[in-house]
């Protein structure tokens, strides 16, 4: 008989006879599992392998007698799912034309929402990453040659691209002096 099919017998054939599992933690620290409960000093909590009961009870400690306190049932709402997340730009318009002696672009994005922990921004110049993914909306582009420039911003959540902002594409003018 394999490992796999061993636990699957005994998960099954436990349930069929033990309805109820007692737990509690002792001084040590150490987790204990039961069949039968603990001595009613020691606070404990009873889980119960039957779907018609909630999946949850504890014992309250001081009482004398071992009558279980249920606790309230989780809901059974899906949870809130993150809103997907969309990227706009709020200084630069489609076809404008930047005038920058230097070649400085300043690109500001708005989002709909906060980036999680294990969100970042990417901002792509020309079709190329510029600089590192990074958690701030702001990007100063420096030394950029004068020209047509396609600007976007993507999101990028475990190396994967889960949100861009539209390609804008603009001008920029860099004067010379003759």
């Amino acid at each position: 008989m394999s490992y796999k099919q061993l636990i699957f017998l005994i998960l099954f054939s436990t349930s069929a006879f033990a309805g109820t599992v007692y737990t509690w933690e002792d001084s040590d620290g150490t987790r204990h599992f039961s069949d039968s409960p603990p001595p009613t000093n020691i606070k404990s909590k009873q889980l119960s392998l039957s779907t018609s009961v909630p999946l949850e009870e504890s014992y309250d400690d001081t009482a004398t007698s071992v009558e279980p306190v249920a606790k309230k049932a989780k809901s059974k709402t899906p949870e809130k799912k993150d809103k997907k997340l969309e990227i706009s730009f709020s200084n630069l318009q489609q076809e404008e034309t930047i005038r920058s002696s230097r070649g400085h672009i300043t690109v500001l994005t708005d989002l709909n929402r906060k980036l999680s922990i294990d969100e970042k921004l990417q901002l792509m110049l020309d079709g190329s990453p510029y600089g590192l993914p990074q958690a701030s909306t702001e990007w100063k582009l420096t030394g950029i040659d004068r020209g047509t420039h396609l600007i976007t911003v993507i999101a990028i959540k475990d190396g994967k691209r889960i949100a861009s902002s539209p390609i804008i594409t603009v001008y920029l003018h860099r004067p010379s002096a003759n």
